[in-house]
């Protein structure tokens, strides 16, 4: 399928030329993109990282670096191939061996999802760097990545959205910009010229709270107090008029599964729109001073659910021996998406939206959790940016739902 390429914009084209002789820019040895979701920055990186990779050096390694191997493929790989057929550059994709080759020159690929991610990078020598997503990586991936670089002439191309006020990307590259020799370059989605007036709108409503802020406005700002300060006690509620309001629509249960912690089920239906959580189980073995076994959790879930196993019930991949349980009694599972901040960013926009409702009468749990659950600042202060791990499990079991079952452009995809 071949590349469209579109006309670039001003910023676009500084960060396509910021290299070139005479730029003003090219004494700088890392060129950071941050700003806005789909402000046009990723594109634009990989076809000057590309451009300036194979006009300087020939016979070189470089590091092509994602989240995940998944998420580089997607985001990195994908795109840069239509983009080489395009312009009718030869290419190799190496998969086995992770190294795809351009010309002479050689892009060896990883991914820094885990903490010991820059073990993969040792004794590695690199002429330069495509880093995707970077505020995602862990401190010491990036650095390794960077320490690699040792070619003389190396460069090192980062491309981020903004994360919290205290993560590294800000305080160490961001805020000390010119000691690094670090040029920078702050896009909105002013400067994606593909966008419509009417789609950046959409992508507005998309976000909430302070998602919206580093999402939609490119600010890197820290979340503080709690989690969910668009939850409206009237707007987020509503009351049951009978078993009759639910006709039609599909039916699941989110599970945190918990031993010493309290286990939590919620009874949600939804009319392609709205999620309806009509019911709450909530057993604190701590509170109630026993614990219970898979069997008997697996017997409430069922007298919860008045013996229907036809609904679908999603678990946190993680409760291996409650979901081998629920499956001998012959319930229907899945396992939870349960990346916590996409999951919290995607459910404040479903709640901002008032498409995810309480039964006010029947969840008094996760009522009382919503308003006591808030961001770590501990965590914070470490560029970090997690909630706090506590009054979270009908939390969870909410993100579970939500992450699981929808998607941040489901109103919008509605109207």
């Amino acid at each position: 399928m071949p590349f469209h390429f579109q006309p670039f914009s001003p910023k676009q084209r500084q960060a396509l030329y910021w290299w070139h002789p005479g730029s003003g820019h090219d004494h700088c040895r890392i060129m950071l993109a941050d700003g806005a979701i789909r402000s046009g920055k990723t594109v634009v990186m990989i076809l000057s990282f590309l451009r300036w990779s194979q006009t300087v050096f020939q016979d070189q390694d470089f590091i092509l670096a994602g989240v995940t191997a998944g998420a580089l493929r997607r985001n990195v790989l994908s795109p840069m191939f239509r983009m080489l057929e395009t312009l009718g550059v030869p290419w190799e994709y190496r998969r086995s061996a992770g190294v795809v080759v351009i010309g002479k020159n050689r892009y060896h690929l990883f991914g820094a999802d885990k903490d010991n991610a820059q073990d993969k990078l040792q004794g590695m020598t690199a002429a330069g760097a495509l880093a995707d997503e970077a505020a995602l990586f862990p401190r010491s991936f990036v650095d390794q990545m960077i320490g690699r670089c040792s070619v003389t002439g190396s460069r090192i191309f980062l491309n981020c959205n903004p994360n919290g006020a205290f993560h590294y990307i800000k305080t160490d590259f961001i805020d000390r910009a010119e000691e690094m020799g670090l040029y920078r370059l702050h896009f909105t989605m002013e400067d994606n010229l593909t966008l419509s007036p009417e789609i950046r709108e959409g992508y507005a409503r998309a976000f909430q709270g302070v998602f919206y802020r580093q999402y939609i406005l490119g600010e890197w700002v820290s979340a503080e107090g709690t989690v969910y300060p668009m939850w409206d006690d009237d707007a987020n509620t509503y009351a049951e008029t009978g078993p009759d309001m639910y006709r039609g629509q599909r039916r699941f249960c989110a599970v945190d599964y918990g031993t010493t912690n309290p286990c939590v089920f919620l009874d949600t239906y939804d009319d392609g729109q709205v999620f309806r959580i009509r019911n709450e189980y909530y057993w604190d073995s701590k509170a109630a001073r026993r614990q219970k076994t898979d069997a008997e959790y697996a017997d409430d879930l069922y007298a919860f659910l008045d013996g229907d196993l036809e609904t679908q019930i999603i678990v946190d991949p993680s409760a291996a021996s409650f979901k081998a349980e629920l499956r001998n009694r012959g319930f229907r599972i899945q396992d939870a998406r349960n990346a916590v901040r996409e999951g919290i960013a995607l459910t404040a926009t479903l709640i901002g939206n008032r498409l995810l409702l309480a039964e006010k009468s029947a969840c008094p749990n996760l009522m009382k959790e919503i308003h006591s659950y808030v961001w770590d600042e501990r965590a914070r202060l470490k560029g970090e940016e997690k909630p706090l791990k506590q009054f979270d499990h009908a939390m969870d079991a909410m993100r579970y739902l939500c992450h699981t079952r929808s998607s941040r452009f489901r109103s919008l995809r509605e109207e």
